[in-house]
Parts: structure tokens; C-alpha cells; sequence
């Protein structure tokens, strides 16, 4: 196709002035430095390729990269719970700051990648509809909006494991932990 579409052109100019030489060697069909694209060229799906792997431990299909000293089991995944009191139940979010795609509708300012301070538009507002839909059935919710992703995110586990301490400490009660986060995936 550009060997067709090139020679059409009737001068060609560089710096003002038309160049003949350049203009000779695009003419020219001999040239051995233009190549034809080729149309029955196939795709070649290379299934290795030289990234390690970010995991360590595999259960069925899922992958998980496990950076802890504890050993992850099948017995881990498939837990045998049974919770004597379902009814007091503790929403928080490690990632507070967690937000949407923000449109037209629903603009907010953010104070990160996809993250604000404004708890109407981050994920803590998804935890205040969860704490309402749950009341209305009957449970006793205590939904903690504490920012332990803001002003530093990295340590944000470290300092929510404190929050829910401190709650759990006066709602002794509560078997039910909820860490509510959204997933960040861009479009």
C-alpha cells in the first residue's frame, strides 16, 4: 500500500526546495530496502515468556501469593464456622478512601487515584447503605469510618487491625467483621 500511494505524489519538498534524490529512490520498485507486508503471516501465542510468577501457593484455580509465615491449607479455605451470636455485626475499611469513577452526576474531588476524603463518594458510603439494609433486618450494626489509608496508604492494615481491636474490645459481642473495600478495576 505505500508503495503505491507514495510515487503519487507529484514533488516532493524538504526544506523548501523539491529533492530528487529522495523523490528517485521512493519511484524506484527495485529498492531492496522496501518490503511488501505479507497477508498469510500467522500469530504465534508464546504460553512462557519470562516474568515470574506472583504467587507461591495454588488451590484449584486460584493463585495466591502468600507473604506471611502462616501456611495456607485447604482446611484455611474451607472453613467450619458456626457464629453463636450473627446478630452485632462491625463494618470497616481498611482502604477508607476507596472511590468510584466519578461522572457527571456524581462528581468529587479526589485526593488520589480513584480515592477521596469525601466519605459520600468513597466506599464508606457503600458501608452506610450495607449498615442500613442490615437494620432494617434487625441486626446491630457498628460501622466504623476511620481513614487508615489517608494521609499514608502503606501501614492503612496495620492501623485498621488497631481499630477493630479497639471496637471489638467494648462490643464484645460481635463475631462478625466486615472489612468492605471496591475493587479497582480502571475501564
Amino acid at each position: 500500500m505505500l508503495t503505491k500511494e507514495l510515487p503519487m505524489m507529484d514533488n516532493l519538498i524538504v526544506d523548501g526546495e523539491e529533492n530528487e534524490e529522495i523523490h528517485t529512490a521512493i519511484n524506484n520498485k527495485d529498492n531492496d530496502n522496501i518490503e511488501e507486508a505479507k497477508t498469510d503471516v500467522t500469530t504465534q501465542e508464546i504460553k512462557e515468556n519470562n516474568i515470574t510468577p506472583k504467587y507461591n501457593s495454588m488451590f484449584g484455580s486460584v493463585k495466591v501469593k502468600n507473604e506471611s509465615d502462616k501456611e495456607i491449607t485447604d482446611e484455611i479455605l474451607t472453613p467450619n464456622i458456626s457464629l453463636e451470636n450473627n446478630k452485632d455485626i462491625i463494618i470497616f475499611h481498611t482502604h477508607t478512601c476507596e472511590s468510584y469513577t466519578p461522572s457527571e452526576q456524581f462528581s468529587y474531588e479526589m485526593t488520589g487515584s480513584y480515592r477521596t476524603t469525601d466519605l459520600n463518594y468513597s466506599v464508606a458510603r457503600v458501608g452506610t447503605e450495607l449498615e442500613k439494609y442490615l437494620n432494617n433486618y434487625g441486626y446491630n450494626v457498628v460501622h466504623d469510618k476511620t481513614y487508615h489509608d489517608y494521609p499514608a496508604y502503606s501501614g492503612s492494615y496495620g492501623r485498621s487491625l488497631t481499630t477493630v481491636q479497639n471496637i471489638l474490645n467494648n462490643n464484645v459481642n460481635a463475631q462478625l467483621v466486615i472489612d468492605l473495600h471496591r475493587d479497582a478495576v480502571r475501564k
